[in-house]
Parts: structure tokens; C-alpha cells; sequence
């Protein structure tokens, strides 16, 4: 069998491959809808996502769960409880304390805040979400009349108790509230990890210090029935943070305002916890439905709660199939383009080398190593000084603006092997450009189709979608490929042992910049300790990170193209798995 005939075979298994899984993957997704939809059916639970339009005209979205019995009522009768959950969290997330709460006679609406899944904006970091959940609240009262909106419970999580201490103090509609750990106090974040410089002025933050926080706006005189439950071993939020708190409201002398300190739980722990629950359980019966329940004994009142068994469906068989079905197709792309496209092109090529071989040889070279280094840091200089003036951001100023103005200066920067710049893109046109679209293809056309049959798949199943359509992908792709072409333009057609200057130049023009923008260590983070070795080590990642895509590029033959299928996922992982405040 000849070489192609055996590439083509073996692309084609692969394809075939392909093909199987994916449907698989549908299939699968498939019987996980139909294995849930048994489940609300077998609880009696009704459920629906709904839209909610923002004074700002900002969508956030949210879902409604409810006991079928209980969808009949339409005299505003029915306990409904506001939940919102922590940081990087979806409205899918701590579904289980949705089952129990509905189960206890309770309709649940779960939002997701700006900047998270897929509701609108970045994050307002708690200076808009308390407005965007009075939003919520005048939505669920215009479109549900079984929801009692006059006397709302609200169950909150860590940043969501946060935006539910600030929530509860200024809208009279929430009348009974348990927040998990609650961030009341950006002061005491922000010492532990100061990203006041790192972020800076987003379109949405403008002064992070100026936020104001539940300690701001919560006192005793607007805050009732309030319930915090704490884990002891909580070092995201510290247990002195919600005792503050507690004493700040007045908690020792009044009643309706508990503090609940879980001993050898740490934050994630807690939330996990069975009796944690228990205790948020108990003060909400109590305040919707049996007054009778001595909510300043609860240790006993808890032995008195059941929670029902939570046999909800799951598994990634989807997901499995589909990254097998992406990475074959993947595989297989790469055999037949390569083969079939870019090495006929390949071999066609001419082929300059750098040679030293006369002293005005080198003296170009020299010229053009000292041009670009100069015009490498020029640019941060510049940057720092600026940004120290319009916006003290790492982020926005060294990972965006200043690549962005590096590599527009780096193409009029020529190698010594072309007259002028012009000649040089006139060169990469003619010569590299259909390979670069070729391998450019091979990365997308797996990307973006993992990107569809994952959407269609997370919303059969009721899952966490992929929220791709949002202003933060440009600027995670700017910050991601903007650094790395810069250094590739920088480096591009210099001698491999030349390139090693990036592991003094990128700490330096680092050094430059914060020298304008200060960034202070994250005592959380490690401290002084990590933050030099991030200083120290960020030049050796960009090295190995252009190395990596140099490697991939001997059977790509193209460097650019490589760095996407480096970055791409890394921004699909970002998006989905984090909150975006960018």
C-alpha cells in the first residue's frame, strides 16, 4: 500500500471515528435529558429558565423550580427563596439544596450575576448585582402570582452572600435570609489579595475601593431575620469577617440574627455539609412556615430535619464521546492537510538562512537585534506611564495595550534578509500565507465544532453551557495571543540561541511597568516568594510557550496558527470554569 493511499485510510478510520462519537455524544446527552426529565416527573418538580432584562438593558438568566401542586396557586402564596450562589458559580450549581428546599413546600428562582454564565456584562464586582437582584425580584413579581414577593427568603453563597448582606438591607422584600460565609467586607479581600492594580478600571468597575459593601449599607436598624453560617477553618473568608459582621448588626442582643460558626469546615466544606444545610432549613421553616421552631436552640431543632434522598441523574459520557470525536477529527485534518496541502506547498518553497559570513552581515543582524529590543521596551516604558495616569491595571495595560502597540511596531521592523518591511509582508503573503490558512483551518474547524455540539449538549442535558458569545472572549484573545505574537515578532528569524534574551527582557519590561502600576504581592497566594518567582519565571514561560509552538510548527509549518491551538482551549477552560470581570 502506498503512502497516501495508507494516509488516507487511516484519516478516513479516524473520520469515521469521529462521526461515531459525536453521535454517541448526542445520544448520550439524549438519555441524560430524558433520565432528568424522569426525575422532575418522579418529584413532582416543575422547572423553567427565564430571562431577566436589567435596568441596563443586561440579560441575566435564571431558573425557576416549584412542586407542580404548588405552580396552580395564583393568590401570591406560595414561600419562594432568592438563591444566589459564589463566585465562578452557575445557576446548575448546588442544585441538591434546590431538590430539598422544593421538597420543604418552596418555590427556588436561581440567577447567575453579571459576569457569569450566561447572564450579560463582567461582574460588577458588588457594585451593580444588589440592583440587578431587585431587577430579579420585580421580574418573579410581575410574571409569578404563586410567589409570595412581599416576604421573600433569600439563600446566598460566599461573593452571592455578598450581593445578598447588600440585597437584604435595601429591598423591604426579603424577609427572612441565610448567607453562607458571606463577603461583607472587600477590605478584607483585597489585603489578602490585592488585585486593585492587577484589574483596575473595567467598563463596569471603576474604583474597586469605592464599592461599597454590606458594611457599608446593612446595619441593624435594615437588617431582620438574618442567619450566617460560618466554617471555622474558612481561610477564603475568615470566621472574624462574619463575626464582625454579626457584632456590626447587633447580633448578641437580638434574635432574628444568628451566627452559626461550623467547627473543622473549611469554605467549600461547608457549603458541602449536610447539618450546614440543615441549620439554613430550620431558620427558613421558621419563618415561613412553623413559628413554633426555637430558632436560638438549633442544634436540637436540626435533629428534626430530614432531607430527601437526592437521586438526581448524572454522567459525561457526552462529554467523553465528544472529546474523543474532536481529537480524532482533529487528528485526522491534521494527517490529510498536512499531507495534502502544506507540504506540496512546502516543498515548493525557497528558503533564505541567516548568514554570517561578512562583517556587514552581521553588523545588519546586530542592528536589527538592538532596533527591536530597543522598540521591545520603549513601548512598556510608555505604557506604564500612561496606564499609571488613566487606568492602574496589569491586566488592561501589560497583557493588552502594551502587545497590541509592540507588534504593530514589530511589523515595520524587518529581518536583515528583506530590503524593507514592505518586502517582508509582501514575502510572508506570496509564500506563507495559504499555509498559515490551511493549518488555521485545521485548529477551527474541531474548535468551533466542539463549541456547537457542546451548547446543544449542555442544554439538552440541563447543564452549564459555554458562554462564548460575550465581549470577554476579545479580550481574553488579545490578552493570550497578543503577548504571544509579540514575542514571536520580536524573535522571528533570529538565531535559536539568540531567543534566551526573553528570559531577562520579559521580567524587565514587567519590572518597568509595575514600577508605574504597583502590584502588591497576594499574602494568600504565597506572598512575597511567589510574586518574585513570577517575576522570574513569567520570561521562561513565554519562552517555552513560543518553543512548544516552534516544535508543533516543524509538521504545521507555521508558528502563528500553533499558538492558537496552545490558547484556544485554555480560553474555552477560562470561560466556562470562571466569572468574568475583564
Amino acid at each position: 500500500m502506498e503512502k497516501d493511499e495508507l494516509f488516507k485510510l487511516i484519516c478516513t478510520i479516524l473520520i469515521i471515528l469521529s462521526f461515531i462519537s459525536a453521535t454517541l455524544s448526542i445520544i448520550f446527552a439524549f438519555e441524560l435529558r430524558e433520565q432528568r426529565l424522569k426525575f422532575f416527573k418522579k418529584h413532582n418538580i416543575y422547572f423553567k429558565s427565564f430571562y431577566v432584562e436589567n435596568r441596563e438593558g443586561m440579560t441575566l438568566k435564571g431558573a425557576m423550580y416549584i412542586d407542580y401542586d404548588l405552580l396552580k396557586e395564583d393568590e401570591n402564596s406560595v414561600p419562594s427563596i432568592l438563591m444566589i450562589n459564589g463566585i465562578n458559580a452557575r445557576k446548575e450549581f448546588n442544585f441538591e439544596k434546590v431538590f430539598q428546599l422544593v421538597k420543604f413546600g418552596y418555590a427556588v428562582f436561581v440567577v447567575e450575576q453579571r459576569g457569569h454564565g450566561e447572564s450579560g456584562g463582567p461582574s460588577g464586582f458588588l457594585s451593580k448585582e444588589p440592583k440587578d437582584m431587585e431587577d430579579v425580584i420585580d421580574y418573579i413579581e410581575e410574571e409569578y402570582d404563586f410567589a409570595d414577593t412581599d416576604h421573600l427568603g433569600l439563600l446566598a453563597f460566599s461573593y452571592g452572600g455578598g450581593i445578598g448582606a447588600i440585597l437584604q438591607a435595601k429591598d423591604d422584600r426579603i424577609y427572612a435570609s441565610v448567607l453562607y460565609h458571606p463577603l461583607t467586607s472587600l477590605k478584607g479581600v483585597t489585603e489578602r489579595i490585592p488585585f486593585q492594580n492587577l484589574v483596575g478600571t473595567t467598563p463596569v468597575i471603576k474604583n474597586i475601593d469605592d464599592i461599597e459593601d454590606a458594611f457599608d449599607i446593612a446595619d441593624e436598624d435594615n437588617t431582620k431575620n438574618l442567619l450566617i453560617i460560618q466554617g471555622k477553618e474558612d481561610r477564603i473568608i475568615l470566621p472574624k469577617e462574619s463575626k464582625d459582621f454579626y457584632n456590626h448588626l447587633n447580633g448578641k442582643n437580638r434574635e432574628d440574627i444568628g451566627l452559626q460558626n461550623r467547627p473543622g469546615l473549611n469554605h467549600v466544606e461547608n457549603e458541602e455539609d449536610e447539618d450546614s444545610f440543615k441549620y439554613a432549613i430550620v431558620w427558613f421553616e421558621y419563618f415561613f412556615h412553623d413559628s413554633t421552631i426555637n430558632i436560638t436552640n438549633r442544634d436540637e431543632e436540626i435533629k428534626d430535619i430530614s432531607l430527601k434522598e437526592f437521586d438526581y441523574p448524572e454522567h459525561f459520557y457526552s462529554e467523553t464521546f465528544l472529546m474523543i470525536s474532536i481529537v480524532s477529527l482533529f487528528i485526522a485534518l491534521s494527517f490529510l492537510v498536512i499531507q495534502f496541502k502544506i507540504n506540496p506547498i512546502w516543498k515548493e518553497k525557497s528558503f533564505q538562512k541567516i548568514s554570517m559570513d561578512t562583517p556587514e552581515k552581521r553588523q545588519l543582524y546586530n542592528k536589527m537585534i538592538f532596533r527591536r529590543t530597543l522598540f521591545y521596551v520603549l513601548p512598556v516604558l510608555l505604557t506604564g506611564i500612561i496606564f499609571s495616569y488613566i487606568n492602574t491595571s496589569l491586566m488592561y495595560g501589560y497583557f493588552l495595550f502594551y502587545p497590541l502597540i509592540t507588534v504593530i511596531i514589530m511589523l515595520f521592523i524587518p529581518s536583515e534578509l528583506h530590503a524593507n518591511w514592505k518586502e517582508e509582508w509582501r514575502n510572508w503573503i506570496n509564500n506563507d500565507s495559504k499555509i498559515f490558512l490551511y493549518s488555521l483551518l485545521i485548529i477551527l474547524i474541531p474548535i468551533m465544532l466542539f463549541i456547537l455540539i457542546f451548547s446543544i449538549n449542555a442544554e439538552l442535558m440541563f447543564k452549564s453551557t459555554l458562554p462564548i458569545v460575550n465581549t470577554t472572549v476579545l479580550v481574553y484573545f488579545f490578552i493570550f495571543f497578543g503577548s504571544a505574537i509579540m514575542d514571536f515578532v520580536y524573535l522571528r528569524e533570529w538565531k535559536p540561541r539568540h531567543t534566551f534574551i526573553l528570559f531577562i527582557l520579559r521580567p524587565f519590561t514587567l519590572l518597568i511597568f509595575v514600577i508605574f502600576v504597583p502590584i502588591t504581592p497576594f499574602p494568600q497566594l504565597g506572598g512575597i516568594t511567589t510574586f518574585v518567582l513570577f517575576f522570574l519565571l513569567i520570561g521562561v514561560l513565554f519562552w517555552y510557550a513560543r518553543q512548544f509552538s516552534l516544535v508543533l510548527s516543524k509538521y504545521y509549518k507555521n508558528t502563528i496558527t500553533m499558538y492558537g491551538l496552545i490558547f484556544l482551549p485554555v480560553i474555552l477552560i477560562m470561560l466556562y470554569l470562571f466569572f468574568r470581570i475583564l
